[in-house]
């Protein structure tokens, strides 16, 4: 039997409070629900990212990245990949995925070293493409 997937919301409130706590981060979440009575959606420009935020590096000033929380399996709509690919262009982070992606890129990036994170994090986060 697998375990259940995790809702893209539970996913950003764990990577959120990983960031903030962690990492020493300035985090800013964008997606914010309508308000009641209306469709379950975000009040925001279509394409752009969940989470954005400043890590801040050991000699001083700060990396900006954006991150666009996908449960496994989830894609991005045809907004969302035009602005990641101005991101990328511009040299921004950008990651797409779970909790898991946004470790694999904390690591990648020396923010986060492998003995802070659970064991069951690493092998999938290991397999995630991440990009800069």
């Amino acid at each position: 039997m697998r375990p259940p997937r995790r809702l893209e919301k539970a996913e950003q409130h764990a990577g959120v409070q990983l960031l903030r706590t962690a990492c020493r981060a300035q985090v800013y979440v964008l997606g914010h629900a309508r308000p009641k009575g209306d469709r379950q959606a975000t009040m925001q420009s279509p394409g752009l990212p969940d989470v954005e935020g400043f890590l801040p590096r050991p000699g001083g000033g700060a990396v900006f990245f954006k991150w666009e929380v996908k449960r496994t399996g989830g894609r991005l709509s045809p907004a969302q990949v035009d602005y990641r690919a101005r991101c990328l262009e511009a040299g921004v982070a950008h990651i797409v995925g779970d909790l898991d992606a946004l470790i694999a890129w904390l690591i990648a990036e020396g923010f986060l070293r492998r003995d802070q994170v659970p064991y069951y994090r690493l092998p999938a986060a290991a397999e995630l493409e991440v990009a800069r």
